[in-house]
């Protein structure tokens, strides 16, 4: 299969052309304050807020994670097309406020990455300096979603087994988890005191804890929209399952580690979701798009793979032509 072929232009075009239109019909950018628990309103607002800064920061944090994409790909699963990145910045760009830097744009870079070393120390020689890295990663990217903290134990499951030396592998996974939390509190108290650092625990917290308002609102089109990605995600998932035998050995346990990992990650968000009209999709079609990429880019699945973009484009198209009419 070549490297760029009609499918990948074609999708390019119209994450342009989403992207473009988003200027247009996204009202506002995301409540930060909802998922960070830190910082002075004036300088987040002047980084997340619709201003030119925040712009050019998502436009640059959105190719950051899809060629990040593209590289894990090339490392660890097949490595075929550029279709991956693509792929992933169209289904970014599904959410008009994804035009808005935020929080979950630095989410999704740390997390691509942290899965990258996690990758690395299960399939290559154990170096615990990886399994740090990928929790520390792990841990800084907690800086901006806090929830992300509840699925830690779970995230250790996944090279535990594993491990040769598992209490080093503990050990470092919680010093990496760790590290970004108490160089934070150490900056924070020597500027501000016991007083600032009290107040960052409060917000932490209260992040952690405070469940999602609920304020879902989707419309029809949204709904369907929704639905196709779940069932193809599914579809993937299952093609991913069955061919576990037929990959390489490295292959095999990465697919399962971003099964995994997007499960994780949809129940988080599930729980602690604030508003469904915030772009989660960002990190959330980190590992979807990777799923999804198995199935899609087969040439066994050909007539499904069209089926899939010929739904999600042109379910794209009406969802932004209805915004415009409204």
């Amino acid at each position: 299969m070549s490297k760029i072929n009609g499918r990948t232009i074609a999708l390019l075009i119209l994450a342009l052309v989403l992207y473009v239109s988003a200027f247009f019909t996204a009202s506002e950018p995301m409540d930060f304050e909802a998922v960070l628990p830190f910082g002075s309103p004036k300088f987040l607002n002047a980084l997340f807020g619709a201003t030119t800064l925040s712009y050019i920061l998502s436009v640059v944090f959105l190719i950051l994670t899809a060629v990040s994409i593209y590289s894990f790909n090339m490392m660890y699963t097949t490595g075929i097309n550029y279709l991956l990145p693509v792929l992933y910045i169209f289904l970014a760009l599904y959410n008009q406020r994804v035009i808005f830097f935020s929080p979950l744009h630095i989410v999704a870079l740390l997390l691509i990455w942290s899965l990258a070393f996690s990758a690395k120390y299960r399939d290559a020689v154990q170096n615990l300096s990886d399994n740090y890295l990928s929790f520390f990663l792990f841990g800084t990217a907690s800086l901006f979603f806090p929830p992300l903290v509840w699925i830690f134990p779970l995230i250790t499951l996944v090279n535990y087994r594993a491990s040769e030396e598992k209490f080093k592998y503990v050990f470092t996974s919680f010093l990496g988890l760790f590290t970004p939390l108490v160089m934070v509190s150490a900056i924070c108290y020597i500027f501000g005191g016991k007083e600032l650092l009290s107040s960052l625990g409060a917000s932490f917290w209260s992040s952690m804890s405070t469940l999602g308002r609920y304020g879902i609102d989707f419309s029809t089109v949204e709904i369907v929209a929704l639905l196709v990605i779940i069932t193809f995600a599914l579809i993937s998932t299952f093609h991913v399952l069955r061919n576990l035998n037929r990959y390489k050995i490295i292959h095999s346990n990465t697919s399962i580690r971003i099964i995994f990992f997007a499960i994780l990650i949809t129940l988080v968000f599930a729980v602690f979701i604030a508003d469904n009209h915030d772009p989660y999709g960002v990190v959330l079609f980190v590992p979807v798009s990777l799923i999804l990429f198995e199935y899609l880019s087969s040439p066994k699945n050909n007539k499904g793979a069209m089926i899939f973009y010929f739904m999600v484009s042109g379910l794209a198209i009406i969802s932004r032509i209805i915004v415009f009419v409204r």
